[in-house]
């Protein structure tokens, strides 16, 4: 049958991330990570509690885009190694189009697709789609799903919660639909075979039409402390159209934080994790402010 493979997707800030802790706290199975990130830097790779030396990432840019030959180079050194993993998870950016991995995947005949696991943000999927910049994106990474996740529901009501499921029942061919909070997902719901009896052919994908990212993404290198409140009110201002924006830095006091922000929600908390400091912040282009808000965010740190 070959190693197992599972493809998390979702777009940016959905809690990708946060479902793959959960799953390696409580797996006992032998998990080999894969990670992208749309950046110059994997911050995704370090926010990742891995217990063992599966990790493995490829940063730099969309999954779609720039996998490519290191995609299948990097499979193949797992399935030459002599300690072969029980499964392999593959996290794609957050505007990666599941199809082309799929199909990436598929050639190889040493793993065995198992289906895509698809995180949304249950408060802002309804919003997201009628967004002209990025609905083409969302659209095409939900029509490729096998397990929808709808994610965040605590952010939203009840009622605007069944409101949007039957938005997206009328709208999608919904294969399977989870609710949760904090991405957590059971093992048995995410990790199982979505088609046991059909092994994927590359030459069934029909690829959708070339969607342009039409996203910018800066990596920047803090040198000096920051003030969390002032960094807070800089990331969340409307100003400078910050769609996504994590990373590490020193507070005021010298402490080490992480940052977090998925365009609506900022969160910012102290941590033991004693990476250099660095964030990467996205941004829809022709709207991120990246030059005016890498300057800001240089005058507000002190020596």
């Amino acid at each position: 049958m070959g190693i197992p493979l599972t493809l998390i997707s979702g777009y940016l800030g959905t809690g990708k991330t946060t479902l793959i802790n959960h799953l390696l706290r409580t797996t006992k199975k032998k998990i080999a990570l894969l990670v992208n990130d749309f950046g110059d830097v994997n911050i995704d790779e370090t926010l990742i509690e891995s217990r063992s030396d599966s990790l493995l990432s490829i940063a730099g840019g969309c999954v779609c885009c720039s996998y490519g030959n290191e995609l299948i180079e990097t499979l193949e050194s797992m399935n030459s190694s002599e300690n072969l993993p029980d499964h392999i998870v593959l996290e794609a950016s957050g505007i990666a189009l599941p199809s082309k991995i799929i199909q990436t995947v598929s050639l190889m005949n040493f793993l065995s697709f198992h289906g895509t696991v698809l995180l949304t943000d249950a408060s802002r999927i309804q919003a997201q789609l009628n967004d002209k910049y990025i609905s083409d994106t969302i659209r095409l990474q939900i029509q490729e799903h096998n397990l929808l996740v709808l994610n965040k529901t605590d952010l939203i009501r009840e009622k605007d919660l069944s409101n949007c499921m039957d938005a997206l029942l009328k709208s999608f061919q919904i294969r399977k639909l989870l609710t949760t909070v904090n991405a957590h997902i059971e093992e048995k719901d995410m990790l199982l075979d979505f088609f046991p009896n059909k092994k994927y052919k590359s030459d069934e994908f029909k690829l959708e039409k070339k969607v342009g990212h039409e996203f910018v993404s800066s990596t920047i290198k803090p040198t000096g402390t920051i003030d969390t409140d002032v960094l807070g009110t800089l990331i969340k201002n409307p100003t400078y159209n910050i769609e996504r924006a994590k990373g590490f830095f020193k507070n005021k006091n010298g402490e080490a934080c992480e940052i977090q922000y998925d365009g609506l929600t900022l969160k910012i908390e102290k941590t033991k994790n004693k990476k250099k400091s660095v964030f990467v912040v996205i941004g829809k282009k022709n709207f991120y402010n990246e030059k005016e808000f890498i300057e800001k965010l240089n005058s507000i740190q002190t020596q």
